[in-house]
């Protein structure tokens, strides 16, 4: 039996956290909190996340419940 962890609020992802997402594995690499301002000045409108693989491909989980953190 394996034991699948995942994140219960988009606060606690971390930059550089590695996760999988799609049965894939990837890197934080940005976490936007829907609200919150970073230091360019973009307030995103909805919680997402942008993770990179290995090869420096990135993608977007708008759905942070979806990723799995990986140990």
């Amino acid at each position: 039996m394996r034991f699948i962890q995942r994140y219960k609020s988009p606060n606690v992802i971390g930059v550089g956290d590695n996760v999988r997402y799609n049965n894939k594995d990837y890197q934080v690499l940005i976490n936007y909190i829907k609200g919150d301002k970073d230091r360019k000045g973009f307030i995103p409108t909805e919680n997402f996340t942008i993770l990179i693989d290995d090869n420096g491909n990135r993608i977007t989980c708008h759905n942070y419940e979806q990723l799995e953190i990986l140990t």
